[in-house]
């Protein structure tokens, strides 16, 4: 368990970095964001790119939250982490139908799997409270 535990805040550090960049990239410049895909911008793409630089960006900031949260020691950081390898794991089909690009949802599903195997085999160490929890 501490292995997995390790493993997790590890892959959580990674992830809220990885997608602080990648925000941050998207909202800079969307037209180098495109290109760096190898993805072709049209005149209305930059509205929806900006808008993934955003979500992006609040992803980081819970998979931040959650990261310490976790070193912290509260239950609330091991949903979280849930929350954002479930949110990545979703991602998914989305990017294969809607873009109909295989190696990004592969890489996104390789990414959900990779956060939410550990994040499930992290136990939280909370205890409910005794008599009725009044």
């Amino acid at each position: 368990m501490r292995i997995a535990r390790v493993l997790l805040l590890t892959l959580l550090g990674l992830t809220a970095l990885l997608h602080a960049v990648e925000g941050i990239a998207s909202i800079a410049d969307p037209a180098g964001m495109m290109m760096g895909l190898g993805l072709a911008m049209s005149p209305g793409v930059e509205v929806p790119v900006t808008f993934l630089g955003l979500a992006m960006l609040v992803r980081a900031a819970i998979a931040g939250i959650a990261l310490r949260w976790m070193i912290q020691g509260k239950p609330e950081g091991l949903f979280l982490a849930r929350f954002v390898a479930l949110t990545i794991l979703l991602s998914a089909p989305v990017v294969l139908l809607r873009l109909g690009r295989a190696d990004f949802a592969i890489g996104d599903l390789a990414h959900g799997l990779l956060l939410l195997v550990p994040a499930f085999l992290v136990k939280t160490n909370v205890s409910l409270p005794r008599g009725g929890g009044r």
